[in-house]
């Protein structure tokens, strides 16, 4: 295996809250050393000019498909390359694409599929299928990293304490999308004096309150982990915080698409804006930022959801919802560095060592005998997001947007997969 010797590279660790310049040589797939290095004459030398080196990105949350369904454009092969190009070193699948992960077996496919990727890839399993609880035990043993409702929220309280108590026995985290089941049916927008005037069938924002209320309520019932999943308002935040106070395991996650887009962008009819949650005002825009500036979120997320271009040709109401996000992942949150409204550690903590604590992972940090997933990066570099589509793929929400943040190099297990 190669190994490395980066010079001159100004290091962003969120794990240990520091911001510092200094060498840091590659060896074995770990980080050998930090400081002010000498070359060994056996490793190949790096040159960073000064530029941002922090920890690959953790991505919490993306959609894959094999061999893929209808509404499906991207096989999982495709979605770790774009996982890559996009500076994300490790992608945590959701259960409910179109292949599922609702079984042990599905568990050990995935892990046997991403032995060929060029990041590492593992999944979350399915806690429940028709109203039943799946085979949470067996699933964590063969690797699922949380339990999760498929983002789709359980009405049946019942289950979905069952789901968090027999869960609790392992110390597992579930992650459940927290709105009221019958307040979202058939919504397509977020309630207000705009969808109405749009004539759109609207979800009410109180809808999330409701369900973070309920789902950190069964969780102090049980004594369960939770991760509420995707929150998008504000008074989502509120109430999550509100369950924290009360001494709740409670993890908090947003999507990356809620901090660069409100419903504003959804108002011309464009279907590539709609999406699930659907984009919410600009009050809550806002109030999720002014989250991740406090450390209340623990991880952002990509929710990539790969749509054919044919599924999402249809009337706004009609389109499937969901977007490529893995490319628009770091930039989102590095324009928001740029523009001031958050400071870099509290931009590169909720895709770092944020989801790495949460899920007891190695890697996002940057330490002595931490695996050497790293990333080189220019954070003021501007960027033109590309459509993020593969072929019969429908056009990402994000291009076009112009944004901030280049990758120069990214290492996993500390070989080179991106050098463009």
């Amino acid at each position: 295996m190669t190994r490395y010797l980066i010079t001159g590279a100004r290091i962003a660790d969120p794990a240990s809250d520091r911001l510092y310049e200094a060498d840091l040589r590659i060896a074995d797939g770990f980080i050998a050393g930090i400081g002010d290095l000498d070359p060994s004459g056996e490793e190949e030398v790096i040159d960073a000019h000064g530029r941002l080196l922090a920890p690959a990105l953790i991505d919490m949350r993306a959609h894959s498909a094999t061999p893929g369904g209808a509404a499906s454009a991207e096989r999982l092969s495709q979605t770790a390359s774009a996982a890559a190009s996009g500076g994300i070193g490790t992608l945590i699948l959701a259960p409910n694409g179109a292949c599922g992960l609702s079984s042990p077996e599905d568990i050990d496919w995935l892990d046997a599929q991403a032995l060929t990727l060029p990041v590492r890839v593992h999944g979350a399993g399915l806690a429940t299928a028709n109203g039943e609880l799946n085979e949470i035990g067996l699933m964590l043993r063969a690797g699922a990293l949380y339990l999760s409702d498929g983002g789709q929220p359980i009405a049946d309280s019942r289950l979905v304490r069952r789901a968090l108590s027999y869960a609790a026995g392992f110390e597992a985290w579930v992650s459940l999308r927290p709105e009221d089941a019958h307040l979202i049916a058939d919504t397509v927008a977020h309630e207000s004096d705009l969808s109405s005037r749009l004539g759109l069938p609207a979800r009410p924002g109180v809808s999330e309150r409701f369900g973070v209320e309920r789902d950190t309520g069964l969780a102090e019932l049980t004594g369960g982990r939770l991760i509420l999943d995707r929150i998008t308002t504000a008074d989502g935040i509120a109430a999550a915080r509100a369950a924290r106070q009360r001494g709740l395991e409670v993890a908090i996650t947003v999507p990356v698409s809620h901090l660069v887009f409100n419903e504003v962008d959804a108002g011309n009819f464009d279907a590539r804006y709609r999406l699930d949650p659907p984009l919410r005002s600009e009050e809550d825009r806002l109030a999720l930022i002014d989250a991740l500036a406090r450390g209340v979120v623990d991880a952002v997320v990509s929710a990539h959801t790969a749509v054919g271009s044919v599924a999402k040709a249809n009337p706004f109401a009609d389109a499937v919802p969901g977007t490529t996000s893995l490319h628009a992942l770091l930039p989102a949150l590095l324009t928001l560095v740029e523009t001031g409204q958050l400071d870099l550690l509290s931009a590169l903590r909720p895709v770092t060592s944020g989801p790495a604590d949460l899920l007891g992972l190695a890697q996002g940090r940057i330490e002595e005998g931490a695996p050497a997933d790293l990333i080189l990066i220019d954070p003021s570099a501007p960027v033109v997001l590309g459509d993020g589509a593969v072929r019969g793929g429908a056009k990402s929400a994000f291009a076009g947007r112009r944004l901030f943040g280049k990758i120069l190099m990214s290492f996993i297990e500390g070989a080179i997969i991106l050098q463009p």
